[in-house]
């Protein structure tokens, strides 16, 4: 059988032209109109690869990523009132712009990764076997530690008062 005949028979077995010759979106994903999750094959799962649709999970540690943030940033503005100071280069400047402009560039240099991090969450970290979605995990830990710190302070705060 030739291959011209096997993709032949392929279309009318199928009725359509196989759909995997055309490359999934983006908004595929948010959408919810994808299937995919991973690879179907353990051996396709060592390459990189682009899937549909993404794990309760990770939508929950991207959420987690930006309500912490959020929470960094307002407890930031209390321990400013205590005299305490931005240490984040960038973000004192936005603190010099007003609590406003602050606030709105928190969020957004916070949220302008998160998509393209979804997107290569399945490509390996410098050639290791850590993939790119291992930092959603990390930035959650790191998070939590700032707020742990943050916390203390702000206790410190309250309790000399």
């Amino acid at each position: 059988m030739t291959v011209s005949r096997m993709s032949t028979h392929r279309e009318t077995r199928r009725g359509t032209v196989d759909r995997r010759k055309e490359a999934t979106t983006v908004w595929n994903s948010l959408v919810g109109w994808g299937h995919r999750m991973h690879h179907r094959r353990s051996v396709d799962r060592q390459q990189p690869y682009f899937v549909d649709r993404f794990s309760a999970c990770l939508f929950t540690l991207i959420v987690l990523t930006l309500v912490m943030s959020m929470v960094d940033a307002l407890i930031t503005l209390m321990l400013l009132d205590y005299g305490y100071h931005e240490g984040n280069p960038p973000m004192a400047y936005l603190l010099d712009w007003g609590v406003e402009a602050f606030l709105v560039g928190k969020l957004a240099l916070t949220a302008a990764g998160l998509p393209l991090l979804l997107v290569l969450k399945n490509y390996t970290l410098f050639r290791t076997r850590v993939r790119v979605g291992a930092i959603f995990v990390l930035f959650v830990l790191l998070y939590v530690a700032l707020l742990g710190y943050q916390c203390t302070l702000l206790y410190g705060c309250y309790a000399n008062l």
